[in-house]
C-alpha cells in the first residue's frame, strides 16, 4: 500500500520495517517463514550452502524452460521439513529491484542496505524465494 500511496522510497522504509515483522508474526513454532535470494538486500536473509544450491537449481530449471510459477522444492532434512517457492520479479518489483532504479530510490537503499545486491533484475527473473520450515519434533 505504501508503494501505491507514497511511491517506492516510502515503500522501501515500510518494507524494511514490515517484512521482518510479517515473517516473525507468521513464524509460529513449529513453522518458520523466511525469504532469501542469490542477490540479497538484507544480510539477515543470506542463504546457507544448502539453500544456495536450491536457489541455483531453481535458476537452472527456469533456464530449462520451467514456468516460474511451478518453481518449488521440498526436502526433509535432519532439522525439519523445508518448502522453497520462487518469487517472480513482476512490474512493481522493478521500482526497487530493477535495472533502472530512480536516484532517490538508490539513495534510500544505500542508507538502509549499504551492501545491497538485490538490483538489476528483469521482468520474470527469480528475485528470491520464500522458505517455509517445519521443525522436527524432538521426543
Amino acid at each position: 500500500s505504501s508503494m501505491k500511496t507514497q511511491g517506492p522510497v516510502a515503500a522501501i522504509t515500510a518494507c524494511n520495517i514490515s517484512a521482518p515483522a510479517i515473517a516473525s508474526q507468521h513464524s509460529q513454532t513449529p513453522w518458520q517463514i523466511s525469504r532469501s535470494s542469490l542477490k540479497i538486500r538484507n544480510p539477515n536473509n543470506s542463504p546457507d550452502a544448502w539453500l544456495q544450491q536450491v536457489l541455483m537449481s531453481l535458476e537452472q530449471r527456469k533456464e530449462n524452460g520451467e514456468a516460474i510459477s511451478q518453481l518449488e522444492y521440498s526436502e526433509h532434512r535432519s532439522d525439519g521439513w523445508y518448502f522453497v517457492k520462487a518469487i517472480a520479479t513482476t512490474e512493481p518489483c522493478l521500482a526497487c529491484h530493477g535495472e533502472k532504479v530512480l536516484p532517490a530510490v538508490k539513495e534510500k537503499l544505500a542508507e538502509l542496505y549499504p551492501n545491497d545486491q538485490a538490483t538489476g533484475f528483469k521482468l520474470g527473473d527469480i528475485r528470491g524465494v520464500f522458505v517455509v520450515k517445519q521443525e522436527t519434533f524432538k521426543h
